[in-house]
């Protein structure tokens, strides 16, 4: 946000014809640059008709661009001219006066109301179970399972749905696209399960665990030896899961992922706030990137 001036200029040529344009400097020395730049479309004007354009008004404003944007939007004309590659319209004076009246009570811009940290941790988790998929999110993802959000397939076909569903493997139900089950939906999203394990002979001493496959699978192996699961927690970032757990712990990773010595109260405390950590870490990244 800067500081400035909005200034509206006037050819002798054309009375309907404006220039209307913003700066940081004086509106006096845009006026000589207008007047003398004919790389410029105002300057050829000036060089084509031998005639300079004229300082008709301008008005201080605490930010520059958003006074721009609320002058355009108040006189009926969508764009802001330089968007479609023109800096002059033709325009009757009620127009330009009601975006200079605008302007006047149009202050700063509000910043955009920021979205809770879950709804980017929710979107960046079901966009990483869309990868490769051919399936678009549209928009944010404020609930995975009782929202409803709009989704697009490669092949140009909309629909909205739990988002849930998609990103558990649902295609699109016009053609089919994206379609996966939920064990190629694991293993391509690389999601994984961390473990608080205990053992009955070794009271004392947990043991964190992390493993890619599902709980299910590591009870069918049996390879525990005899460690057993205390808590355990889905996670779409094991990597990231397993440094924050260790974080909680004020412990750093031991060695081969060998037990430690704590009190299980603070390990099942280090747990429950997993949660809370993993999605404002996440949601940092997704804010970064915006």
């Amino acid at each position: 946000m800067k500081s400035g001036y909005l200034y509206v200029l006037i050819h002798p040529s054309d009375p309907a014809l404006y220039k209307v344009g913003m700066t940081t400097r004086h509106p006096e020395e845009r006026l000589v640059e207008h007047n003398t730049k004919y790389s410029e479309y105002a300057g050829q004007i000036v060089k084509e008709t031998g005639q300079k354009w004229e300082l008709k008004t301008y008005i201080a404003v605490p930010d520059t661009n958003w006074a721009e944007t609320v002058f355009w939007g108040a006189t009926g004309f969508g764009n802001i001219p330089y968007r479609r590659g023109i800096e002059v319209e033709r325009m009757e004076w009620k127009c330009v006066q009601a975006g200079l009246e605008a302007v006047k009570s149009a202050g700063v811009r509000r910043p955009p109301k920021q979205l809770p940290d879950y709804v980017y941790a929710y979107t960046a988790s079901v966009k990483k179970r869309l990868e490769g998929r051919g399936i678009t999110l549209i928009g944010h993802v404020k609930s995975r399972i009782s929202g409803r959000n709009n989704f697009q397939c490669s092949n140009g076909h909309v629909w909205r749905t739990i988002p849930n569903n998609v990103a558990e493997g649902e295609g699109c139900p016009q053609c089919g696209m994206g379609q996966r089950t939920p064990e190629e939906i694991r293993q391509a999203a690389k999601s994984g399960v961390l473990f608080l394990l205990t053992h009955p002979d070794q009271p004392g001493l947990v043991k964190i665990g992390l493993t890619y496959r599902t709980l299910e699978e590591c009870d069918a192996e049996s390879n525990w030896d005899g460690w057993q699961v205390h808590r355990y927690r889905n996670v779409d970032e094991p990597v990231l899961a397993e440094s924050l757990i260790w974080e909680l712990l004020g412990h750093p990773l031991p060695n081969d992922r060998e037990p430690i010595s704590i009190d299980l109260h603070i390990a099942e405390q280090a747990f429950r706030d997993l949660h809370g950590r993993l999605v404002s870490e996440i949601a940092s990244a997704e804010k970064a990137k915006e």
